[in-house]
């Protein structure tokens, strides 16, 4: 089982306005809805990649039930605890013109320290049956930064790999506990090392030091580019193949997506690179978060490339 946990799961509202500018009336062309959360958009590319997923987290009110919904609809398990106050909208205004994005998040809930405790009960439950786990995305109010830390804790204790895709004080506090994969954008990788990063130099150094502190993999992103790999067995850029970029969102997502489901499926580690960038650069092709389907990342692993960097 893929265990996956999305604290601050969400309703994503995403809208094509063509020449979006802020304080006028628009028209949207296009717009979707669909359950959101980095781990949720996790899970749905999971699924277009033909891999079942259970998802745990936080989910509550209206919003919590969407989700709930939309992912038995999709055959995913939900195993969410449910809280007391209403979880999120995260509205996305694509400009089919200009393909500037305006992102609007809503303040997340507060979960109280009952909840937490249960989430936490729920983790080390369902590591039970994992045979590999992701940890992905923010957190609501109330939650510590510890929190992905104590739970990487639990997966090692439970001899479960684990991937953690978050970014700031929650990568920073998970690194403590060792991870075995994480996946920063540049950015991210950037504040983890507290200092300005060249490419790919200054990326390969941070990350080195990370696989020195017993990381295995670290992949950062370098968006529509690629991605940078870093483990003891070697270094490499993926270059990604070239599409005409519809939306980023939910792309980071699907390249952990792609990444997992060749793991899961025993592929070698660059097998597992070319079929994370494939699939990032696959949903960016597309209009929507997490749903690029498997024949399509395959037409595009052929134009992936690895590059090994000394």
């Amino acid at each position: 089982m893929i265990l996956i946990l999305c604290c601050n799961t969400a309703m994503d509202r995403t809208y094509q306005v063509p020449n979006f500018r802020s304080g006028k009336f628009h028209h949207t062309s296009d717009f979707t809805v669909v359950a959101g959360g980095k781990g949720v958009n996790v899970a749905r590319a999971l699924s277009t990649l033909d891999h079942k997923s259970t998802v745990t987290g936080f989910a509550g009110g209206m919003v919590g039930r969407f989700v709930v919904s939309e992912l038995r609809r999709l055959e995913i398990k939900p195993a969410f605890v449910q809280i007391a106050e209403e979880s999120r909208l995260v509205q996305n205004f694509i400009d089919s013109v200009t393909s500037a994005e305006t992102r609007v998040d809503e303040l997340g809930p507060l979960v109280s320290p009952r909840e937490l405790r249960r989430l936490e009960r729920r983790w080390t439950k369902l590591l039970a049956e994992a045979q590999i786990a992701i940890i992905a995305g923010s957190t609501p109010r109330g939650v510590p930064d510890t929190l992905y830390r104590d739970l990487v804790t639990a997966a090692k204790q439970a001899g479960v790999p684990v991937i953690v895709d978050a970014h700031d004080a929650l990568l920073a506090q998970s690194i403590v506990a060792t991870p075995t994969i994480i996946t920063p954008n540049l950015a991210e990788l950037q504040t983890l090392a507290g200092r300005q990063l060249t490419v790919p130099r200054g990326v390969q150094q941070a990350s080195g030091e990370l696989i020195q502190q017993g990381i295995e993999l670290v992949l950062t992103s370098l968006g529509g580019v690629g991605a940078i790999a870093v483990a003891s067995s070697g270094c490499w850029i993926v270059e990604a193949p070239q599409v005409n970029v519809v939306s980023s969102v939910g792309s980071g997502d699907a390249m952990v997506a792609g990444l997992v489901m060749a793991i899961v499926e025993g592929l070698p580690l660059t097998e597992q690179l070319k079929w994370a960038v494939a699939a990032g650069t696959a949903n960016a092709a597309i209009f929507g978060a997490g749903l690029p389907d498997r024949s399509s990342v395959e037409d595009l692993l052929a134009d992936t490339t690895l590059t090994p960097l000394d």
